[in-house]
């Protein structure tokens, strides 16, 4: 009887060394290959951490043609726009990975270049996929740029950081689900029944953070979004702002801009639109008549502390807003938006009627922004965004200035009762 519960032990035991040996050769090998060596801002996603958490149960085995790694990074790299993602992985099926890209991705459109590798794209081209029987690549991003360049060298297996690198030192020393890195400033994600919170440092050189800290002192009820920054932008602003046949100097605005920017969207206000109709003369002749129709827009307002006077001069004389300072129709269509100022702020609004509210408080946080999704869906303000938010319920953004270089954020983002972590 000993024997047989002694040699149960030992198999008990080896298969225990067993399992740690996988896990263990699951997080070595994730880290093989899979990040560019230009990458700037990196996430990590410890799949294996997710998984131990929830139950293996929770991660089912699709029909999905790539494998899931212990970890998952997904970043941004020097020469491409810091909205551009990139993420790679290891292929399993061919096959089945076409099909599943068609149905998670809605890629639509294929081509098999001359070394035999699979290109596709989404039909408004934000994602970009490549493939071939070891590895398939993910774009994501914003913007319509050439990403051919590292999406090739990624899928040939080419410019990797190596695994010694001291940032993938640093990101196999993090053990939290979710960890950033980005140069010298690294976070880390927690996980926890219905919200992810985010906690990490940052450069703060860029936003030219004031010495004096302020935040609207009265709030309306029931907004959707309420930010603020304190910071003269001057890293940030780097270029003109140019759109169609108007242009912003930077300097100039830098100039008469005083450190201090808040946005508010509340609830809906009426508008008077022109809708152009036709009707018929006595002659039968079809002739165009403008009728103004009374519609409901969001409360948008934003405000911007500065040397007002000549700020409004120079906006009129670029033609961004006109004689009764009303912002220029060619460059915001969808609604009305007033200018109005005072000595101190200027305030361009959705709401006519709204006084400028330029009172403000201390607040510890240069940076500060609080979404309520269930508001802007539950008034349906901005449709076009509704099936990006469905699964969230609010978003809460803080950040303080540690030192000259340093800042600290906090970022908490709340899912609706489906999503459960």
């Amino acid at each position: 009887m000993r024997k047989i519960f002694i040699t149960a032990t030992g198999v008990v035991l080896l298969l225990l060394l067993a399992v740690y040996g996988l896990l263990q050769y699951r997080q070595y090998s994730s880290y093989q290959n899979r990040i560019h060596q230009q990458a700037s801002l990196i996430f990590k996603i410890n799949v294996d951490h997710i998984v131990k958490k929830r139950g293996l149960s929770n991660l089912k085995s699709d029909a999905r043609g790539f494998g899931v790694p212990a970890n998952i990074f997904i970043y941004t790299v020097t020469n491409k726009s810091a909205l551009t993602f990139f993420c790679s992985l290891p292929v399993t099926d061919t096959v089945e990975l076409k099909t599943y890209l068609k149905k998670a991705f809605r890629i639509n459109h294929f081509i098999v270049n001359a070394q035999g590798s699979v290109w596709g794209n989404n039909q408004d081209q934000s994602i970009k996929i490549a493939y071939d029987d070891r590895n398939v690549v993910f774009c994501y991003s914003l913007l319509k740029e050439n990403v051919n360049d590292i999406m090739g060298e990624l899928l040939a297996g080419k410019s990797f950081l190596a695994d010694t690198a001291d940032r993938i030192v640093r990101l196999k020393k993090e053990g939290a689900p979710i960890v950033y890195d980005f140069k010298n400033y690294s976070g880390q994600a927690s996980l926890a029944d219905h919200h992810i919170l985010l906690t990490g440092t940052f450069p703060v050189e860029g936003f030219g953070v004031t010495d004096s800290l302020k935040c609207p002192a009265a709030l309306a009820k029931g907004l959707s979004v309420n930010a603020w920054i304190n910071g003269n932008l001057s890293g940030l602003l780097t270029k003109d702002i140019r759109f169609k046949d108007y242009i912003l100097e930077k300097d100039s605005l830098l100039k008469y801009y005083k450190g201090y920017a808040a946005m508010e969207v509340g609830n809906s206000v009426n508008q008077s639109q022109s809708v152009i109709s036709y009707t018929f003369n006595d002659e039968f002749e079809q002739v165009e008549q403008v009728v103004q129709k009374e519609v409901k827009v969001p409360e948008i307002t934003l405000s911007f502390k500065g040397n007002t006077s000549p700020l409004v001069h120079y906006l009129q004389k670029q033609r961004v807003i006109g004689s009764d300072n009303q912002l220029n129709k060619e460059l915001f269509p969808l609604y009305e938006v007033y200018g109005k100022y005072d000595n101190r702020e200027l305030q361009f609004s959705t709401n006519k009627a709204r006084p400028i509210a330029s009172a403000t408080v201390i607040t510890p946080y240069f940076l500060f922004a609080e979404l309520d999704f269930d508001q802007l869906s539950k008034h349906n303000q901005f449709t076009i965004f509704n099936s990006y938010i469905k699964d969230l319920s609010a978003l809460k953004v803080k950040a303080i200035k540690q030192n000259r270089e340093v800042g600290k954020v906090e970022i908490e983002l709340k899912f609706n009762g489906d999503i459960n972590f």
